[in-house]
């Protein structure tokens, strides 16, 4: 329409779709080859970014964003795909953006003429974070990180979806554990502890510039509010907010107790038990690889990825200690008790787990199987 109203055409833009012009319907020509290659640049999407060892579910889209590859590559080609970054690795967030990057050419008219002026499509619809993963290992998410998520986000304008499934509701000392990072998310995810061990319920928060009001009738049932599930949700948190947040100091002090316990037991077995992290009663103790090992069981079933399975199940038959595995970091263990968890029941953790090191130490794997 420029055109015909008289506007000229930029030599750059006959430049950059290659096209002559003074060739026969040149203009013609240039626009399709703008129509293409701008097809073809909003076609490349969506993808999302996410953690290497992140845990977001095993359904047909959520198994996506699962780090572990056992969950994704069976449903791969089901859903949008997802880009994994190294957990701890700020300067790597802005890399995996520029590498996502996709651009359109869009023509403007500027003094009478016509140019072409690039502008970002989007593709990249959403960052998604665990605060503290919990199949990746109990791994914390540090705050360089958190700010190079939240900067990229900022500057390139997706949103940070922030995965409290499993460390939200107080787990680790407050509401939400990407509290302690500064992480800010645009949508927040709850589940599992808003039930509060009744009803099977969870919750998605979005924050209000990010909303469209369409979203539940879109949805329907699925993001549905009912009676039973909101009811129950309202005494929980009003449990956790109750004497001036008594539950997330409650986490933090029990957390740190059973924190000191397992590095006391790491202090003497230091070639065993290689590591102890995590935050408020979300911990993990990780144990040295024993693929390598010249006992049979220990080592096949850490080259099985079972070893954890076989720990777990000592703990809980010799000691009545109940932990579990990490699906995607087979020799670390997740201890995540309850906020009442007793000093007695944190010296029999520690007298378990002293135990079982002996045993390891020896090389000693039949002793952790059934008799």
């Amino acid at each position: 329409a420029a055109v015909e109203a008289g506007a000229g055409v930029g030599r750059g833009v006959w430049a950059a779709l290659d096209v002559d012009p003074d060739a026969p319907d040149a203009f013609a020509t240039a626009m399709a080859r703008l129509a293409e290659r701008n097809a073809a640049a909003l076609g490349a999407g969506p993808v999302f970014l996410t953690l290497a060892g992140g845990f977001h579910g095993k359904l047909g889209a959520s198994v996506q964003l699962t780090h572990n590859p056992g969950y994704r590559l069976p449903f791969q080609g089901l859903g949008a795909p997802a880009r994994f970054l190294a957990a701890d690795a700020p300067e790597a967030v802005a890399e995996a953006v520029a590498a996502e990057r996709r651009a359109v050419l869009v023509p403007v008219v500027e003094a009478g003429v016509v140019t072409l002026r690039e502008r970002d499509a989007p593709v990249i619809c959403a960052f998604f974070v665990e605060p503290v993963q919990g199949e990746g290992g109990i791994h914390v998410l540090t705050p360089r990180m958190a700010g190079a998520i939240r900067a990229a986000a900022d500057l390139h304008g997706f949103p940070v979806v922030v995965d409290e499934v499993q460390s939200g509701m107080g787990r680790t000392g407050r509401f939400f554990s990407a509290a302690a990072t500064g992480l800010l998310g645009d949508v927040f995810v709850l589940a599992k502890g808003i039930g509060g061990g009744i009803a099977k319920s969870a919750v998605v928060l979005i924050r209000r510039s990010r909303y469209r009001s369409d979203f539940e009738l879109v949805h329907s049932s699925t993001f549905a509010k009912d009676a039973f599930s909101c009811h129950i949700g309202i005494e929980v948190v009003g449990m956790l907010e109750a004497d001036g947040g008594a539950a997330y100091a409650a986490a933090t002090e029990r957390g740190a107790a059973l924190r000191a316990e397992a590095e006391s037991v790491r202090a003497d077995y230091p070639d065993v038990l290689v590591d102890v992290r995590g935050a408020g009663l979300m911990l993990g103790v990780e144990f040295a690889d024993l693929s390598s090992s010249p006992d049979p069981v220990l080592s096949e079933n850490a080259v099985t990825g079972l070893i954890g399975y076989v720990l777990s199940g000592y703990l809980l038959r010799e000691h009545r200690v109940r932990v579990f595995p990490t699906a995607s970091a087979a020799h670390t263990l997740r201890l995540e008790p309850s906020l009442g968890i007793s000093d007695d029941a944190i010296r029999q953790f520690g007298a378990a787990l002293r135990g079982l090191c002996a045993l390891l130490r020896k090389g000693d794997g039949l002793a952790l199987l059934p008799s």
